[in-house]
């Protein structure tokens, strides 16, 4: 996936569930207006629960720049709201969706790593974020899957793609509202 382009094809006919238990494209999911996407490990990781604490405080302020907010998780779609719960979304501006198959998460060119789910770096990543209070809940999806973010514009082209090597490896929030602030001015200066 490259920065500038349209989203993979593949990608976007991969189809993920929400919590309901439809199932619908990815492409679905991120059409029509600029989105983050977010790409968690699985429902239960402590790296992906260190990411949405980064972002939850965020998601207002992308929201008023025109930025949907779609987490995208692996573990089946039972586990979704206790995530929504766990993690303070359930009142925010975001969906969660999943993909158990994994489609979604090779589309997007992901890594499925032992090494990186369970070596040095993520065992620093897990301690980092116990040390501020926050812990995950155990396995509810694929252990060995890496996650990352995405960021497209309403035409489905790739403004922003970062690709996880570890547990804990996320990009900063600031980073995704940085990129959501120059979408919103370029979109400003097409109009004038």
């Amino acid at each position: 996936m490259r920065i500038g382009e349209k989203v993979p094809a593949d990608l976007d006919a991969a189809v993920v569930i929400d919590r309901a238990g439809a199932r619908a494209p990815f492409g679905t999911h991120i059409r029509g207006s600029p989105c983050l996407v977010s790409f968690l490990r699985h429902f239960g990781c402590t790296g992906c629960a260190d990411h949405v604490a980064d972002v939850a405080p965020r998601l207002i302020e992308l929201h008023e720049l025109g930025l949907r907010t779609l987490f995208v998780g692996n573990g089946e779609s039972r586990y979704i709201d206790g995530f929504l719960q766990r993690t303070g979304l359930a009142d925010k501006h975001a969906s969660v969706v999943t993909d158990p198959t994994l489609r979604v998460f090779a589309a997007a060119g992901l890594v499925r790593s032992w090494w990186g789910t369970v070596g040095l770096r993520a065992m620093v990543d897990v301690a980092r974020a116990r040390s501020r209070g926050i812990a995950g809940r155990g396995i509810e999806g694929d252990h060995f899957q890496l996650g990352g973010a995405l960021i497209v514009d309403a035409a489905g082209t790739v403004a922003y793609f970062h690709r996880s090597v570890s547990l804990g490896d996320h990009p900063p929030a600031s980073d995704l509202v940085d990129v959501a602030l120059a979408m919103c001015a370029r979109r400003s200066a097409a109009v004038y």
